[in-house]
């Protein structure tokens, strides 16, 4: 694991984001893959980098962060971008989060417009702006975005890891976070 790296700033930074859980059974971290409980735990990573965290809210987390990430450390805000096919999130910092913003603000939209028409907002017309989000989020990270490296040019990933909270039921009810690293993204 790269611990001790920082990255100069890109103004066009994206970071792939993957969550591990403990599994309580055999003391194991495990990748998240569940799309509900990656939000769950994006929540957290987002919430505390954008400063909005009223709960949990980790400053050595940030400070990590800030100190790998130069777009962030210029402006820190972040965005996450979803793939929809495989458990990976993409985080995008810096200046080009408004371009995702205003690519997710488009399926809101859409599905307000198709509850006024039809009570429900699952309508041809709202799976076809989610789907557009997903291709042009794709495109911007392709084409626009460099993924953060660090200073030999590896390609980097930061890996959050958490642990699980249950309910009655035995049911995932959130997740506490215990470290971040940012790692070299051996995907590519």
């Amino acid at each position: 694991m790269i611990k001790s790296i920082s990255a100069a700033p890109s103004f066009k930074g994206y970071i792939p984001v993957k969550h591990f859980a403990l599994y309580p059974k055999d003391n194991k971290y495990y990748q998240v893959t569940k799309r509900e409980n990656l939000i769950k735990c994006q929540s957290f990573v987002v919430r505390n980098l954008n400063g909005t965290a009223k709960k949990m809210k980790n400053q050595e987390f940030i400070d990590y962060y800030r100190f790998h990430d130069g777009d962030y450390k210029t402006c820190p805000v972040v965005q996450s971008a979803y793939d929809n096919t495989t458990p990976t999130i993409y985080m995008i910092t810096g200046y080009d989060t408004d371009a995702v913003k205003l690519e997710a603000r488009n399926i809101g939209k859409a599905k307000r417009e198709a509850i006024e028409l039809t009570g429900n907002s699952e309508t041809f017309e709202s799976k076809n702006k989610a789907n557009e989000y997903f291709r042009n989020i794709n495109r911007l990270i392709r084409t626009s975005c460099r993924q953060v490296q660090a200073p030999n040019g590896d390609k980097l990933e930061l890996q959050v890891y958490f642990i699980p909270k249950y309910d009655k039921d035995g049911k995932v009810k959130s997740f506490i976070y215990q470290t971040a690293y940012f790692a070299k993204d051996e995907t590519k």
